[in-house]
């Protein structure tokens, strides 16, 4: 520029922050090495939705819950957010009775569906929350997420059933993945680590296979 303007005048001295701040990138996150040692210990919660095509029974989001130590998954549907509170509150307590578990932590983001200090403080729960704007502390859900959407999708496509359908293709999907073994599980799937036993898969059916109904 100084030699087509001579009337430039040019600073070798100077620094220029703004290009600094211009061209900054974000860190990337590191992936974390810290993971539950028994089944129910870290809880991961998330929400989904709202989708543009609702279900045939009017549902517009899902509640998804990640078990740290197996990464089995639970899938939720709900009408609206009001209802997070009540689900995650039979959740937990479901895992008491049921399984004789105890929750110690569970980690969400900062939704204020997910805000009930009292309840947490009662069981004695740890209740983690991501920064704001920063999904990748809650990644394993976030993970899920697109995992289930994905399967879920791919299911829709096959059977060829219309969008209304969509949350038998995610309860399908959920299923399957439950069973199917992963790399980062050693080979073994979340049901397997979650039951200490393998799975059943005679039980397992065509997504939008043709089906009669002999009895209303």
């Amino acid at each position: 520029m100084n030699s087509e303007f001579p009337f430039i005048v040019v600073d070798p001295k100077a620094v220029c922050d703004v290009c600094h701040y211009a061209r900054h990138k974000k860190l990337p996150y590191k992936t974390s090495l810290k993971k539950a040692v028994s089944p129910y210990e870290l809880l991961h919660f998330d929400i989904w939705g709202p989708l543009s095509i609702h279900f045939v029974h009017g549902h517009f989001y899902f509640l998804t819950v990640v078990d740290d130590f197996s990464r089995f998954t639970w899938v939720i549907l709900l009408k609206s957010k009001a209802e997070v509170r009540d689900h995650v509150q039979n959740f937990i307590k479901l895992i008491e009775k049921q399984y004789s578990a105890r929750v110690k932590v569970v980690r969400m983001d900062n939704g204020l569906e997910f805000a009930m200090p009292q309840f947490y403080a009662s069981k004695g729960i740890m209740h983690h929350t991501t920064y704001v704007e920063s999904p990748q502390q809650n990644g394993r859900v976030e993970r899920k997420h697109q995992h289930v959407l994905n399967v879920g999708r791919a299911l829709l496509f096959q059977s060829k059933l219309p969008k209304q359908f969509w949350s038998y293709a995610i309860f399908h999907a959920t299923y399957i993945i439950n069973r199917v073994p992963s790399n980062l599980l050693e080979n073994k799937s979340p049901y397997f680590l979650l039951h200490k036993h393998t799975p059943n898969l005679h039980d397992l059916k065509v997504f939008g296979y043709l089906c009669n109904a002999s009895t209303l």
